[in-house]
C-alpha cells in the first residue's frame, strides 16, 4: 500500500487535481494549496513550514530534462522564502531600515534614531502579539523586505502592508513576496476573505504590484480604511477578494 506522505508528494508534482478530485479532497478536509505555476489546486504537505519555498519556485528549480535545440536557458532567480525575523537579522534589519527612501511611502514616520536597541525592539514587536502576522522575505538567507497582515474587528477582513529594501527593488521580489504570502494565507486562514491595502497616490510601483497580485482599486469607505499615520485620507484603497 502506498504511504500517504508519498501519495501527497507525488500528487503535488504530478499535476493539479481535476474537479472530481478537488471536490473529494475538500469534502474529506485534506489540506490544499494553489500552485501558480500549474494554475490549479494540489495537495499541500502538512509539514511545510514558513521556511519552505512555495510550490511554484520549488517546481521552477527542478532539473531541466529536455531542452529544445536552439532555445536559450535563462538563469532563474534565487528562490524567495518567508520566515520570521530572528536575532541574527539585526545588522541587515538596521541597514534596510536606515535607508531614508524606504520611508517615503510608508505610513509611519522614520525613527529619529535606529540604534541596535531600537532595531531589536522593532523586531521584537513584529514577532509578538496576536493582532498581526509579520514575515521577512529572504533570498539566499538574507532579508530583502517585509510583509505584514494586520487583523481588525471583522474576522473576515485584514489589512496588508509591505516594503522592499532599496537595493532589492525592480527585481520582482515585492510581487513574489506578496503573492506567496497570499497563497499561504488562503490555506492557513481561509476565513479571511477580504484583504485591504492602502497606497500613497504617488507610489505607482506599489499600485502596479497590487494589481498584478489580484487586488482591485476600491472606495476607501467600503474598506473602513480610516486615516492613520501619514495617510490623511488621500491614499488609494485596494482590495483582494476570494
Amino acid at each position: 500500500m502506498t504511504d500517504q506522505t508519498d501519495r501527497t508528494l507525488r500528487d503535488r508534482f504530478d499535476g493539479v487535481l481535476d474537479a472530481e478530485e478537488l471536490a473529494l479532497a475538500r469534502a474529506s478536509g485534506e489540506p490544499l494549496a494553489y500552485c501558480p505555476l500549474q494554475q490549479g489546486w494540489v495537495h499541500h504537505a502538512e509539514d511545510e513550514d514558513d521556511t519552505a519555498p512555495p510550490l511554484s519556485w520549488q517546481m521552477g528549480v527542478l532539473p531541466l530534462h529536455k531542452q529544445v535545440t536552439g532555445t536559450p536557458v535563462y538563469v532563474r532567480p534565487q528562490a524567495l522564502t518567508l520566515r520570521v525575523w530572528v536575532e541574527d537579522d539585526l545588522p541587515a534589519y538596521r541597514a534596510l531600515m536606515s535607508d531614508p527612501s524606504l520611508w517615503t511611502f510608508m505610513l509611519e514616520e522614520r525613527p529619529r534614531t535606529l540604534d541596535e536597541d531600537t532595531a531589536r525592539a522593532l523586531i521584537a514587536l513584529s514577532t509578538e502579539g496576536t493582532h498581526h502576522k509579520v514575515r521577512v522575505a529572504s533570498v539566499g538567507g538574507q532579508p530583502v523586505g517585509q510583509v505584514r497582515l494586520e487583523y481588525g474587528s471583522d474576522p473576515a477582513m485584514a489589512e496588508l502592508s509591505y516594503w522592499i529594501g532599496a537595493t532589492h527593488r525592480g527585481i520582482g521580489y515585492g510581487r513574489q513576496m506578496v503573492q506567496r504570502f497570499l497563497d499561504r494565507l488562503a490555506v492557513r486562514k481561509p476565513h479571511i476573505t477580504r484583504i485591504a491595502a492602502r497606497v500613497h497616490p504617488q507610489n505607482l510601483a506599489s499600485q502596479r504590484l497590487l494589481l498584478a497580485c489580484g487586488f482591485q482599486p476600491c472606495d476607501r469607505a467600503s474598506l473602513n480604511l480610516a486615516p492613520r499615520g501619514k495617510d490623511q485620507g488621500d491614499w488609494a484603497g485596494f482590495v483582494f477578494t476570494r
